[in-house]
């Protein structure tokens, strides 16, 4: 019989060197709380914008990016009934979550083009609400501290530059 040649050994399908990739940012933010920040912003949800950096080793990664949401809007009065009256006091709400995620990428598909992936992380939201003629304590500027699980798909353009979409699904107390 004629000897056996050994399986061939699949490549790897990220390289294991560490790997250092700035990213942007750009997405839409729905509000569980969608009714009051539709009273008070006129929509329930709102566009985002940041950026961060990721770093990976073979298919592991870590991130570290913010968000920021800034709308302006006007101050309400809600009854115990859900009636909405507006106060004609002008309003900026500015949210800006800090993100730390550490997740898996999967075997590519489609020829190596489309790589997946999921993660989890820590994130702290800071909520900012001011008004023009705000009296002392009306105003809001405080900080929360949750969660997020994110999961997805990067489609590699060229060797520097790839494209990914993302659902990220928050929670902060």
């Amino acid at each position: 019989t004629a000897p056996r040649r050994p399986a061939a050994r699949q490549a790897p399908a990220y390289p294991d060197r560490l790997q250092i990739r700035p990213f942007v940012s750009a997405g839409t933010t729905w509000f569980t709380a969608s009714s009051t920040f539709k009273a008070v912003l006129g929509s329930g949800q709102g566009q985002d914008f940041g950026g961060g950096i990721n770093l990976t080793q073979g298919p592991a990664w870590i991130e570290v990016g913010a968000r920021r949401f800034s709308k302006s809007g006007e101050r309400v009065f809600v009854t115990s009934g859900g009636q909405v009256f507006p106060l004609g006091i002008d309003t900026d709400v500015t949210m800006t979550p800090l993100e730390v995620a550490a997740g898996w990428r999967f075997r590519p598909l489609f020829g190596a083009r489309v790589r997946p992936q999921l993660g989890v992380g820590y994130t702290r939201l800071r909520y900012e609400e001011s008004a023009a003629f705000a009296q002392d304590g009306d105003d809001v500027d405080e900080s929360f501290n949750g969660f997020h699980v994110v999961g997805g798909a990067e489609v590699r353009l060229h060797r520097w530059v790839g494209v990914a979409g993302e659902v990220v699904w928050t929670s902060v107390a």
